[in-house]
């Protein structure tokens, strides 16, 4: 009687079925679970350019213009690495504990009372450090995965030169950005005006790639003609770093612009294979020049902010000319996206 009442165990063969049934399960619910993820970091990419171009928006409301794509200052008689777009209006997103000052500067060689980014000391200088080392939230998308090997996990350019120091002259210790201002459309023989074969001309966008010595020389909005909801305020252009003396990926340096379509017919204005083929970072992923594709790590397209502050998803089917139709500020293409 006894043995009859004790309860039988499971069998090797039957506990060895469980294990598999629950790992199938595992294996059918893994996709989705990290397709919701991407779907929640994707959605807060979209927050963040959403964000950063109504700030943008109200800076121009209160100055007439956007800010400028670089601003070239002379200090000492000499000019010094120009400032980007998204220095200037970091007040209008509550950063303003980072926001541009023009007070004198002592020595530039020392570092600066508090993190403000001053006019009158270089860029890269060791004054202007606590402000170019500082991480902006809002300029980061939570999905980039793959980074230039001079960028570092917490988003700061690390030790390039790998001599043991994190040096600011050499851009070492500037914190990154995902998102570059639009100058407009390549002016290569790829990409032509509506109905001609005429190039783009340079600085067609709302960011122009030539530096502006003073803040009356950025965009004014009267001058975007094509539209605000049709032209091209920011693009995504994740995980880049420093190449060499081009600081293309710091959210503070003027070099943080690009005019949209690489010089290639082989490779994809969104999202470019890299140039091995392989999943590794490539050159092809990061240019070293201000000509680029639109890249992110979302599965199948990158995310773009318009003038009047909406942000669009535009897939890597999206053809060439509806992606250089927006970019361009004033050419009169009849182009959109939904």
């Amino acid at each position: 009687m006894l043995r009859s009442r004790l309860s039988r165990g499971f069998t090797l063969v039957e506990l060895l079925v469980v294990i598999a049934i629950i790992g199938v399960l595992i294996s059918l619910l893994l996709p989705a679970v990290q397709s919701t993820r991407e779907a929640a970091r994707r959605s807060s990419c979209q927050n963040n350019l959403k964000q950063v171009s109504l700030g943008m928006i109200n800076f121009a409301d209160s100055y007439r213009r956007f800010p400028p794509g670089q601003l070239q200052v002379t200090i000492n008689g000499s000019m010094t690495k120009a400032i980007a777009w998204s220095a200037f209006f970091l007040p209008f997103i509550e950063q303003k504990q980072v926001e541009i000052s023009d007070a004198p500067v002592a020595s530039a060689t020392v570092s600066s009372p508090d993190s403000k980014l001053y006019l009158k000391a270089p860029l890269n200088s060791v004054y202007n450090q606590k402000a170019t080392a500082t991480i902006i939230p809002l300029y980061l998308c939570p999905s980039t995965s793959r980074r230039h090997s001079t960028r570092n996990a917490d988003n700061r350019i690390g030790d390039a030169d790998g001599n043991g120091t994190i040096d600011p002259t050499k851009g070492e210790g500037f914190a990154c950005i995902d998102y570059a201002g639009c100058s407009g459309v390549s002016s290569y023989s790829r990409y032509t005006l509506p109905g001609t074969s005429t190039q783009y001309p340079s600085d067609n966008g709302v960011f122009p790639n030539t530096a502006a010595t003073t803040m009356t020389q950025a965009t004014q909005l009267r001058t975007i003609t094509d539209g605000l909801s049709k032209t091209f305020l920011i693009c995504e252009i994740t995980g880049r770093g420093v190449y060499g003396t081009a600081y293309r990926g710091m959210w503070a340096s003027g070099q943080n612009c690009i005019t949209v379509g690489p010089h290639s017919p082989s490779v994809a204005v969104i999202n470019p294979e890299p140039k091995d083929g392989s999943s590794t970072v490539q050159a092809g992923y990061f240019r070293t020049s201000a000509n680029s594709s639109l890249f992110s790590d979302h599965k199948g397209g990158a995310q773009v902010a318009m003038c009047d502050g909406s942000v669009r998803f535009l897939t890597e089917s999206t053809s060439d000319a509806v992606v250089t139709g927006l970019a361009s500020r004033s050419s009169g293409e009849l182009v959109s996206v939904e």
